[in-house]
């Protein structure tokens, strides 16, 4: 009889727990088949046919990558901690949620293409940790009439830039190769000066010039910065240094 009770029991929990699983994939209707719960796009009044690809509060995440970490859609600052939700690291991986959506990667997955090592820790053909990366740089410079500004950013997975100038010869090369140096010195806990040390030798500059620089690595580190440099000032004080000597 008590073998009887026991089977019986043990076959209730069995098809309660099979119930139960039942029931939580039918929780998930997805009737436009775009990844997203009908449910949380409802939440969220979120309607048309490419909603998933939409950034509805403009934070650099699409609705799809807000929906898999649990952001709300409609507010740049989920948890309101002063930092946009882009530029938060939620799978703890040392990559910020908008610079894994840049590099192709999966923001709420620490491990998006191999299983024993976090996403931040891979490295590029350079030997570049993700982590250690540029995902935006914006310099613009103006010397007399001569006009220069570039924007660089990290767009799935591929490197974007942008050029305008006027009175300047400078290629996309040199930009990528700029980008290359502050990648390799990031570890070196950078200054500004060494910023602009660095923009003066890859671009060749000299004289008298306007710079403003916005950087950030994909890490979450930012620079941005604006300096008004006269190089001919600096090389006659090193030459009044040399005459006294």
């Amino acid at each position: 009889m008590k073998k009887l009770v026991a089977g019986g029991l043990a076959l209730s929990l069995l098809f309660a727990f099979g119930t139960s699983e039942v029931d939580a994939k039918q929780k998930f209707v997805d009737k436009n088949k775009n990844g997203i719960s009908d449910k949380w796009e409802k939440k969220y009044k979120l309607k048309g046919k490419k909603l998933a690809k939409l950034d509805a509060d403009k934070d650099g995440l699409s609705n799809f990558v807000e929906y898999k970490l649990n952001l709300n859609p409609k507010k740049k600052d989920t948890n309101k901690n002063g930092k946009p939700d882009g530029l938060e690291d939620s799978d703890k991986d040392g990559l910020t949620n908008i610079a894994e959506v840049g590099m192709g990667l999966k923001p709420y997955k620490k491990y998006s293409k191999n299983s024993r090592i976090a996403d931040g820790n891979l490295k590029d053909e350079n030997g570049v940790k993700f982590s250690e990366k540029v995902s935006e740089l914006e310099i613009s410079i103006e010397s007399g009439k001569n006009e220069f500004e570039f924007e660089y950013e990290v767009k799935d997975g591929k490197e974007k830039i942008k050029v305008k100038q006027k009175g300047f010869n400078l290629d996309k090369e040199a930009i990528s190769k700029l980008v290359v140096d502050l990648e390799k010195a990031v570890s070196d806990r950078l200054t500004e000066d060494q910023i602009l040390e660095m923009v003066q030798t890859r671009f060749a500059l000299t004289g008298a010039f306007e710079i403003e620089v916005e950087l950030e690595y994909a890490n979450g580190d930012e620079f941005e910065f604006e300096k008004e440099v006269d190089l001919d000032d600096d090389q006659d004080s090193e030459d009044d240094e040399q005459d006294e000597d």
